[in-house]
């Protein structure tokens, strides 16, 4: 046992509890979205900010825990893999800001609601698209760079390429899912 490998675990580590993070945020969208009452939405809402706060966390501890690796291994951090790598903590970090910024706006909606009454009926919540696509565009940055991490491609453009495939395919996915349909409400 070396200090390596225990680095390594780490960052395996890291990517089950990025996982299981994703796992309880997407319980907690399809729950607040049928939620009956604003006070069990605005519960479920609570649950998916808490839980996504291991996000830069998870992102800080993959960066720090490979370039540990990499300075090991004598790996130049300009090879298609690392920077791809890089890409990829980027996108997720500026799509995370994203979303929490639209998170904190949705919360106090619901706690405005609620003041009213936590038994008053949940809205309809229906997301705009980007919003509604960003985690599934997540998930396929986050497998593409797990895919280059395993391949370890170095060539920049294709380490590239494989994170832009990800991106495409599963926003493609994303964005030809339709909308729940709302009762009464028409698409804008």
């Amino acid at each position: 046992m070396d200090i390596y490998h225990i680095v390594l675990f780490i960052h395996i580590l890291t990517l089950l509890v990025a996982a299981g993070a994703t796992a309880v945020t997407k319980l907690a969208v399809g729950r607040r979205a049928t939620a009956r009452t604003v006070g069990d939405a605005l519960d479920w809402h609570n649950v998916l900010m808490a839980a996504s706060k291991l996000f830069p966390l998870c992102l800080l501890a993959f960066v720090v825990t490979g370039g540990y690796m990499m300075s090991r291994t004598r790996i130049p951090m300009s090879t298609g893999f690392v920077v791809a790598g890089f890409v990829g903590v980027f996108l997720l970090l500026a799509s995370g800001v994203f979303l929490a910024t639209k998170g904190k706006a949705l919360k106090q909606v619901l706690e405005f609601i609620a003041t009213k009454g936590a038994d008053q009926p949940a809205p309809q919540l229906v997301p705009p698209p980007l919003v509604a696509a960003l985690p599934v565009i997540n998930t396929g940055i986050a497998l593409s760079v797990a895919f280059d991490m395993v391949t370890k491609p170095t060539s920049i453009p294709v380490a590239l390429a494989v994170i832009g495939v990800g991106v495409v395919v599963t926003g493609a996915f994303a964005l030809r899912r339709p909308a729940p349909a709302v009762e009464g409400v028409r698409p804008a």
